[in-house]
């Protein structure tokens, strides 16, 4: 199984989202999922000088083999990005596992999940992606 890491980045501290990314990719290694997540590709797209563009069409080409998408959601600001990769994954009928932090209040992202986990920290978003049967959630598509 296979599944990409959307996120807000724009307007982000990279220091708040490096350890929730982390545990997530970490809980998802413990059940055998393959995972990409772009925040780690950060300084490669930065050194070929990729423009938004370029990163959405290289996202899109990822997104095309997964089984799902992980959208972890950290404020209420929006992100384009993630919108965008949400959007695709509607339209190409991958299910979506929405991660909404518990203070995350104004956002109708969860309502486009097939999944909705809620968390407060790191250790809680790893803990609700340990439990979650997310083989059940690919098989739904």
């Amino acid at each position: 199984m296979k599944t990409f890491i959307a996120y807000g980045f724009t307007g982000q501290d990279p220091k708040q989202l490096e350890p929730v990314l982390t545990a997530a990719c970490n809980a998802l290694k413990k059940k055998g999922i393959e995972y990409y997540c772009s925040f780690f590709e950060e300084d490669d797209f930065k050194s070929k000088q990729y423009n938004a563009r370029q990163i959405m069409n290289h996202a899109f080409t990822i997104i095309d083999d997964i089984d799902f998408l992980l959208v972890i959601q950290m404020t209420e600001n929006k992100s384009e990005g993630m919108l965008m990769e949400v959007g695709y994954c509607i339209a190409k009928n991958i299910p979506i596992v929405a991660a909404t932090k518990r203070d995350v209040k104004q956002t109708y992202l969860p309502d486009m999940a097939e999944v909705r986990l809620v968390w407060d920290g790191p250790e809680q978003l790893a803990e609700e992606i340990a439990k979650t049967d997310l083989q059940a959630v690919a098989k739904a598509a």
